[in-house]
């Protein structure tokens, strides 16, 4: 998963001045780039923090802050992407000036994790987070790039449901992938198929002998990517079946010759905790960059964002990397309630309590 280029070479000097820093907890920033919209010149603003990333510990001021009415739409633009950031949760769904309900709501879902889960982070990282470097080293696009030196915190329990779908009619493919991490067991399972209309039967298949370790594993590299999404910057969703293009028609990268781009989805439930509140559900397939010089690119080449491509690299499917791959046919999950009989519904996971 090593993605290097000469312009990635000369972020890695720049972005590890900071690096050398005291400790502080906050990311998602990385030389010019950054998952918050910074802004690089001098401007004035009735927003105190228009002009830097606060630490996780100033998340209620942010909160507080967000609804004061003399903040204007370019403010309000910089604060979200700061909370989105800081609580790698992205509740965000609109901006405009006539949908304040929304951004109330929006608002409340920040403030929601933040009482539930992002106020006790703090004292859990002082006491428990560490940093990640076998997984860093996976997802950094350079050998020189050291890991940086904030902490990251792995919940003891999670789950994690990710679904997709592309095709029509005669030739749609659903892949379904559940991630269930206890200190009891951990499982990862998926079914898949492709066919008319979804009327093929699922076929189910469990990653074998899959362990603790490997699931915090995961969960650290999918944190650094969220922090980092410019990692991907040079990866590509999709690639030509044989080296042709047929009706401009190409297959997704890592999955079965029949696995086409034509209209491709993905869904996330995020990372759930065991009462299936949102810890993690930030997405990001764009960022920001200060200098479009040294760091033009800020979007994937597909609005597929990191969680898909990451599950697609560490879990590879039998037909991209047949000597690493573990997927193993099994019978259906007996624990899961039988699938809906409608055929032309999508796969798609129930949406989460925080996101109700």
């Amino acid at each position: 998963m090593k993605r290097i280029s000469t312009t990635f070479l000369l972020l890695v000097t720049y972005a590890q001045v900071s690096m050398g820093q005291v400790q502080e907890l906050q990311w998602g920033e990385f030389g010019c780039y950054s998952n918050w919209e910074r802004i690089p010149y001098k401007t004035k603003s009735e927003y105190e923090f228009i002009g830097r990333l606060p630490d996780l510990r100033e998340f209620p001021k942010l909160l507080e802050v967000a609804l004061d009415p003399k903040l204007s739409n370019r403010d309000i633009s910089v604060l979200t992407s700061q909370l989105r950031t800081l609580s790698r949760c992205d509740f965000e769904t609109s901006l405009n000036p006539g949908s304040n309900a929304e951004y109330q709501a929006s608002i409340a879902k920040w403030k929601a994790w933040w009482d539930a889960y992002g106020s006790k982070m703090p004292e859990a990282l002082a006491q428990r987070g560490q940093s990640y470097e076998k997984a860093w080293q996976q997802v950094a696009p350079s050998p020189h790039l050291e890991v940086p030196n904030y902490p990251i915190l792995i919940p003891k329990s999670w789950s994690s449901t990710l679904s997709f779908r592309s095709g029509d009619y005669g030739g749609i493919t659903e892949e379904v992938i559940e991630f269930r991490v206890s200190e009891d067991a951990c499982s990862l399972r998926r079914r898949y198929r492709t066919g008319w209309m979804g009327k093929q039967d699922w076929t189910h298949e469990v990653w074998q002998d899959f362990t603790r370790e490997e699931a915090d594993h995961f969960l650290a590299c999918l944190t650094y990517l969220i922090d980092n999404p410019w990692f991907f910057s040079r990866d590509e969703l999709s690639e030509k079946a044989d080296g042709k293009d047929q009706a401009g028609i190409s297959h997704i990268k890592g999955r079965p010759k029949a696995w086409t781009d034509y209209y491709p989805n993905c869904e996330w439930t995020g990372i759930l905790d065991s009462n299936q509140n949102v810890l993690i559900n930030h997405d990001p397939w764009h960022w920001d960059s200060m200098d479009h010089d040294l760091g033009p690119k800020t979007s994937l080449d597909e609005p597929f964002g990191i969680v898909f491509r990451l599950v697609r690299d560490v879990f590879p499917d039998p037909s991209w990397d047949p000597d690493s791959s573990r997927w193993k046919r099994t019978e259906p999950d007996p624990n899961k309630k039988k699938e809906p009989a409608d055929p032309e519904q999508p796969a798609t996971p129930p949406e989460s309590k925080s996101n109700q």
